[in-house]
């Protein structure tokens, strides 16, 4: 991608996410109800309801298997972890799917504040050992 001129990028940056306070980001989990879909063993979260139908993967362990970034796009954008499964894994991606084909996660984009979303993401990095790990 070519800069505009006057504009400066070092060589080899990229978006990091800063760190956040996995204690506070497992309260946020909690305010956004993030528990009716998804599991996390270990955790004393009401279980999901059975009306709910299906519901969003297990995050136990997960903090180990992806970036911060990864678990920061998914909540910005559902459909591009979606679209992925799709692409690469077609039956992971059934259960996650509305009749629109597209996630069935909600966008929390213009309820929950930056900082709500970097504390739960730190919240999910510490979810290493099949159960959480904080």
């Amino acid at each position: 991608m070519k800069q505009p001129s006057g504009l400066a990028m070092p060589k080899g940056w990229r978006f990091a996410l800063p760190a956040g306070n996995h204690h506070t980001g497992r309260q946020v989990f909690i305010d956004f109800e993030c528990f009716k879909c998804h599991e996390v063993r270990g955790e004393d979260f009401p279980a999901p309801k059975a009306e709910q139908g299906d519901v969003g993967s297990a995050l136990s362990g997960m903090g180990a298997m992806h970036s911060a970034e990864y678990f920061a796009e998914v909540m910005i954008d559902p459909n591009a972890s979606v679209a992925w499964r799709i692409k690469h894994h077609k039956s992971e991606a059934k259960g996650y799917l509305g009749p629109d084909g597209k996630s069935k996660m909600p966008s929390y984009n213009d309820t929950m504040t930056i900082q709500q979303l970097i504390d739960v993401v730190a919240y999910m990095k510490s979810l290493t050992a099949g159960a959480h790990a904080h």
